[in-house]
C-alpha cells in the first residue's frame, strides 16, 4: 500500500512540477506606446535679429534672409525621434519637427526702450515651439498571466519648432 501511495504522490509531484506558469504563454505586444504630456506653447529665438542698439534709438531692419530655428532636448534625437514628432504633431493639433527654415524678406522698425539694467537691444524674430514631455512604455507579461504596461522611460524638456510660419518681433535686451 505505502509503494501505491508513494507512487502517486512521485507521479502528482512530476505531474505539478512539469506544468508551466500561467504567465509563461502570455504573448504581449511589442510595439511601444509614446505619450506625450507636459505640453506647452514657447517661442525660442531664431537667427533673424537687428543689430544692437542704445536705448532711444529706432531699429529698423529690413533683410532677406533665411530664418531657422532646431529643435531641442534628448527625445528630439535619435532613431525613434520621427515617431515622437509625428506623436507630438497629433497631440497639438500642429505639425512639429527637428527643424524650420524659411526665406523672406523681414521688414520690421521699433524703438528700443531704456530698460533698469540693461545698455542696449535688437530686434529679434521669435519662432513658436511646442515644449513637451515624452513617456515611453511598453507591455510585459504579469506573474498571473495576461500584460501590464512598463514605463522604459521619460524624458522632459523637449522643445520643438512648429513647421507653419508663425512668428513674433519683440527687442531682445543686454
Amino acid at each position: 500500500m505505502s509503494t501505491v501511495v508513494s507512487t502517486a504522490l512521485l507521479s502528482a509531484g512530476v505531474v505539478a512540477g512539469a506544468a508551466a506558469p500561467a504567465s509563461a504563454g502570455t504573448k504581449c505586444p511589442t510595439n511601444p506606446t509614446y505619450t506625450i504630456g507636459n505640453k506647452t506653447t514657447v517661442w525660442r529665438a531664431t537667427n533673424v535679429h537687428s543689430d544692437w542698439a542704445k536705448p532711444g534709438v529706432t531699429i529698423s531692419y529690413a533683410k532677406n534672409k533665411t530664418g531657422t530655428w532646431t529643435a531641442t532636448g534628448t527625445a528630439t534625437v535619435g532613431a525613434e525621434a520621427g515617431v515622437i514628432f509625428a506623436k507630438a504633431s497629433t497631440s497639438f493639433s500642429v505639425a512639429v519637427g527637428k527643424s524650420w527654415a524659411k526665406s523672406d524678406t523681414w521688414t520690421y522698425s521699433t524703438e528700443v526702450a531704456k530698460k533698469k539694467g540693461k545698455s542696449r537691444g535688437r530686434l529679434m524674430m521669435y519662432h513658436e515651439a511646442k515644449g513637451f514631455s515624452v513617456t515611453k512604455t511598453h507591455m510585459e507579461p504579469k506573474s498571473g498571466g495576461g500584460c501590464r504596461k512598463v514605463q522604459s522611460w521619460k524624458k522632459s524638456g523637449n522643445v520643438a519648432p512648429v513647421r507653419r510660419s508663425n512668428n513674433l518681433w519683440g527687442i531682445q535686451y543686454k
